[in-house]
C-alpha cells in the first residue's frame, strides 16, 4: 500500500480528514502521515492541536492528501502550489477537499482533468484557473487519473477514492460508503 501524506494548515478542517485517518490506519492498516505547509504546529477548526509537524514537501510517491480550511481562501493562502506540481511530476496523487481544491486550482493540477469542488464559482476566484471545461458538479469525490478532488460535505467519498489510490482493494474501500450511507438511511426514516 502507499504511503498517503496529509498536509495540515492553521485552521483545517479536521472533520473533512476524519473519516480517511481514522478508518485508514485503523481498519485498513494504512501509512498516513502528517505534515504542515510550513512546518511547525498548527490548529484545527475545532481547537486540537498538532505539535512539531514537518514542513511539506514533495514526496517520490504516494498520494498527497491537502485538508480544506479557510486558509486556502485568505489573502495569502498557504504557498503549497510548486511543492504539489512536483509531487505529481514524482508520481503522487494529489488530493484536495473543499478549500485545498483552490490551492490544486491554483497549481494549474484541475485544468484538463475532471474535477470537483465547492461549486465552480468557489474555483473561478483563483486567478488562473482554466478547468471549467472539466467541472463536474456533484455531491461526491471526484478521480481521474492522479487528481482526486471533493466538495466539503464529502468526506466519505473523498476516503474512498484516496484508499483507492493507496492501493486498498474496491470492495474492501467500499465498506467506508455501506458504513456511512446505513447512518444517515436511519436518520431519514
Amino acid at each position: 500500500m502507499e504511503t498517503i501524506t496529509i498536509v495540515l494548515t492553521e485552521g483545517y478542517s479536521d472533520w473533512e480528514i476524519g473519516v480517511l485517518a481514522g478508518t485508514g490506519r485503523a481498519y485498513y492498516g494504512a501509512e498516513i502521515g502528517f505534515v504542515s505547509a510550513d512546518g511547525g504546529p498548527v490548529t484545527a477548526v475545532s481547537g486540537l492541536k498538532t505539535e512539531a509537524l514537518e514542513r511539506f514537501s514533495a514526496p517520490k510517491g504516494g498520494v498527497v492528501v491537502v485538508c480544506g480550511g479557510p486558509a486556502f481562501e485568505s489573502d495569502t493562502p498557504p504557498e503549497i502550489e510548486g511543492r504539489l506540481k512536483q509531487a505529481h511530476e514524482n508520481g503522487c496523487v494529489i488530493a484536495g477537499i473543499c478549500g485545498a481544491t483552490l490551492a490544486l486550482a491554483r497549481a494549474g493540477l484541475l485544468d484538463d482533468v475532471a474535477h470537483t469542488s465547492n461549486g465552480l464559482d468557489y474555483l473561478r476566484a483563483v486567478g488562473g484557473y482554466r478547468g471549467a471545461a472539466h467541472y463536474r458538479d456533484q455531491p461526491q469525490a471526484v478521480r481521474d487519473g492522479r487528481i482526486i478532488t471533493a466538495p466539503a460535505p464529502a468526506p466519505a467519498s473523498f476516503a474512498f477514492e484516496v484508499l483507492m489510490a493507496a492501493g486498498v482493494e474496491g470492495e474492501a474501500a467500499q465498506a467506508i460508503m455501506g458504513m456511512l450511507s446505513r447512518e444517515h438511511a436511519r436518520m431519514g426514516s
